[in-house]
């Protein structure tokens, strides 16, 4: 590739990021959650959409899928799952309480099952296997909005939601962790199976428990001009490492996180990141929707697969975590709004497909339907949790 192609990429990520930012804003006076903007950017100006369009009248190659663009998307992704982590640190996932350990445990495993069983029916067991992976995790960042903007944050229904959420990460890691084990080992008897999910929970537990014992004590060691290279020193060893162990990147970058909160320097190093990701944070999502061709939004398997993954992991989604929610709140209306705050999915969804897609384990037509996965998800969750809340707040006043 000629040093024409690497500006042309740097030309093409900036223009992606400034258009991203500007329909971020406009969505934000109506509360449209960030990454369906940055979805939204990908798909229009990618080369399936208008990507190729302004090429041909530009005369110039800027709109491509390259492996310079690729290599940014995998240092946002990383940079993501590494910011998660740093959020939610281990003493998060220590105090999360026995009811959001459940709720987290059985709103995941439910829509990963539920979408797993479901598409096998259709596609490969490997296929199969990771849309129901894709489907389990949460993102809260399309409700953080509505509890920031209703100063929710000290309400007893939103704590266990925040506290849901976070434990959700760990088990959406150690399901793609099992997942990727799975594919990888060719395991078809069930003794098989167990002991693959043993070794690789058995595993990720170690160097999970391992590395929040000794990074945090070795960041702490080095002065604050060191602290931040030291930190991203840390990321990359701990995402080779765990490479070379056959896990995949995005665990490495969350445990490494996780691990960093813990230190007492923990805040220089989120000033840090939140930096690194204002400029680089969208370009994981623009990829996706540049990856992704907009025209298979067209196809009928696309829309009704789409639909129905996305009514399984609404569905299986609430029903795993309501039980547990009405038991913490001891009231019905407040157990809906903290398992509708559960619903989008988003970030771990499109991770994982695409890794999935990177792999050649996903075509297009599977990841337009995760993509419309996480997309409907994030709708229906910030719609219903928004006037689940406001019917709680006209009740109390």
């Amino acid at each position: 590739m000629s040093s024409d192609q690497v500006y042309l990429t740097l030309l093409e990520i900036f223009i992606l990021v400034t258009v991203a930012q500007a329909l971020k804003i406009s969505g934000s006076r109506v509360r449209i959650p960030p990454i369906i903007m940055e979805l939204i950017t990908g798909l229009i100006l990618g080369p399936f959409a208008l990507g190729e369009f302004l090429n041909s009248l530009l005369n110039l190659n800027i709109f491509t899928i390259n492996s310079y663009l690729l290599l940014f998307s995998q240092f946002s992704v990383i940079l993501l799952i590494f910011a998660a982590g740093l959020e939610h640190g281990f003493r998060s996932l220590r105090s999360s309480g026995a009811l959001s350990v459940l709720a987290a445990t059985f709103g995941a495993i439910l829509p990963f099952l539920g979408v797993f069983f479901y598409m096998l029916n259709y596609v490969s067991f490997n296929t199969a296997i990771l849309m129901g992976a894709a489907s389990a995790a949460t993102s809260l960042a399309a409700v953080a909005s509505i509890i920031s903007g209703e100063k929710l944050e000290n309400e007893r229904y939103i704590k266990i939601t925040m506290s849901a959420a976070a434990i959700d990460d760990v088990v959406a890691f150690i399901i793609l962790s099992v997942s990727l084990a799975i594919i990888g080992g060719a395991q078809s008897t069930a003794f098989g199976l167990v002991k693959i999910i043993a070794t690789v929970v058995i595993s990720w537990l170690i160097i999970f428990f391992a590395s929040v014992f000794i990074i945090p004590r070795l960041v702490s060691m080095v002065s604050g001009s060191l602290v931040v290279d030291l930190s991203l020193l840390v990321l990359f060893a701990l995402v080779t490492i765990m490479i070379s162990l056959g896990f995949s990147p995005v665990i490495a970058a969350f445990i490494a996180g996780v691990a960093i909160a813990e230190s007492r320097k923990a805040e220089i190093i989120r000033g840090m990141v939140s930096a690194m990701i204002g400029i680089f944070g969208s370009i994981f999502f623009i990829t996706i929707g540049a990856e992704t061709d907009v025209f298979s939004f067209l196809s009928f398997q696309v829309l009704f697969q789409g639909v129905i993954i996305t009514l399984i992991a609404v569905g299986l989604k609430f029903l795993g975590i309501f039980p547990f929610a009405y038991f913490y709140n001891k009231d019905t209306k407040k157990a809906i709004a903290s398992s509708l705050g559960m619903i989008p999915r988003g970030e771990m969804g499109l991770v994982i497909s695409s890794i999935a897609f990177s792999s050649g384990i996903f075509d297009q037509m599977d990841l337009a339907e995760i993509v419309l996965m996480s997309l409907l998800t994030t709708v229906i969750g910030a719609i219903s949790f928004e006037s689940s809340v406001k019917g709680l707040l006209r009740t109390e006043n």
